[in-house]
């Protein structure tokens, strides 16, 4: 068997920074794709930055059963990082879970059939923040969970939450709990590598577009992209991390100082960026109109707190600057003529 890897949704903006540091490290890359035009456009992307030569695609939908034990067989490893991530939240709670829940099983099912080594998947901070009654600033690590019955829990909260569950109750069930890493990022920022639209640009690019009079008194954990690229192709061959939950990320920063951070870098568009703090009275308003604006609303004004130390150990790794992360984006943004 070869070192051929089943990377899901590889037309994703992580996924694709995976793919370059998958067949960069020597790896088989077969990546899913929902459709032949997204396999082009992927294919396009990656040659730009890496041989392609090792690398091929599959047509697979996480809702449907049809190909994901087909596709497992030939790989030694699985990293599964297709799931929905919408920028606007929905009114059905359980909208995404299908996607997410449901085919994080299939592609689990697939790997426990054709017997892959190692399962690496894609999860986040947001299975493991949301609750109610958090002090305030509040501390979360590896062995906390969202809770997905809380009214501030949203769509893709709830999403990630069931699906990363479901993971390990699977691998557990069947005594496999030692096959699969997690990897728990927060906000995903830096290099984006081509016009697709992911969220975490979208929001750099409404920054720099002056969308926002005033920043939100909201905070995330900051976590590069290369990192967690990185973090995913170390977890493969890496013992020590197996049955564990990796948050990447390292530091929180709030929007002002994101603001901050972009004013200085970019003083072209330091005037459509937001210099004050947004009440959260106007937030909540907002919030009533604007669904990407709604899911800030349970966490407005509490400092989240976490220490990634632990993941930079085990990973013997060092994490990008949260500084450095948004420069990047940033950069991208304007490098792609988003702005």
């Amino acid at each position: 068997m070869t070192n051929k890897v089943l990377l899901t949704g590889i037309s994703g903006w992580i996924a694709k920074h995976i793919a370059i540091e998958l067949l960069n490290s020597g790896y088989e890359v077969l990546g899913t794709v929902r459709s032949q035009n997204s396999l082009d456009k992927t294919k396009k992307t990656l040659s730009e930055y890496v041989s392609t030569d090792k690398l091929s695609f599959v047509e697979l939908d996480l809702l449907k059963d049809d190909g994901w034990v087909e596709a497992a067989k030939d790989c030694k490893y699985i990293i599964h990082t297709a799931s929905p991530y919408p920028m606007k939240s929905s009114r059905n709670r359980e909208a995404l879970v299908p996607a997410a829940k449901g085919g994080t099983l299939r592609v689990l099912n697939a790997g426990i059939e054709a017997n892959v080594e190692k399962i690496i998947l894609t999860s986040s901070i947001a299975a493991m923040f949301k609750k109610p009654n958090r002090t305030n600033p509040y501390t979360f690590g590896e062995s906390d969970w969202s809770n997905t019955d809380w009214s501030g829990s949203n769509d893709y909260i709830i999403s990630k939450t069931k699906a990363e569950q479901a993971a390990w109750e699977l691998m557990e069930s069947k005594g496999l709990k030692d096959k699969l890493t997690v990897i728990n990022p927060g906000g995903v920022f830096g290099d984006a590598l081509d016009k697709k639209t992911n969220t975490s640009t979208s929001y750099v690019e409404l920054f720099l577009k002056g969308k926002y009079p005033m920043a939100p008194n909201f905070g995330i954990l900051i976590s590069d992209v290369k990192d967690v690229a990185r973090a995913h192709v170390l977890s493969i061959k890496n013992p020590k991390v197996n049955g564990r939950r990796l948050i990447i990320g390292s530091e929180v920063k709030k929007m002002l100082e994101v603001s901050k951070i972009m004013a200085e870098a970019f003083p072209k568009y330091a005037k459509k960026l937001p210099k004050k703090e947004m009440p959260n009275f106007m937030v909540k308003l907002i919030g009533y109109l604007d669904s990407s604006v709604k899911i800030m609303l349970p966490d407005l004004g509490i400092l989240m707190q976490t220490d990634t130390s632990y993941s930079e150990d085990l990973l013997d790794m060092k994490f990008k600057s949260a500084k450095d992360s948004i420069v990047d984006a940033g950069n991208s943004v304007i490098r792609l003529g988003l702005v």
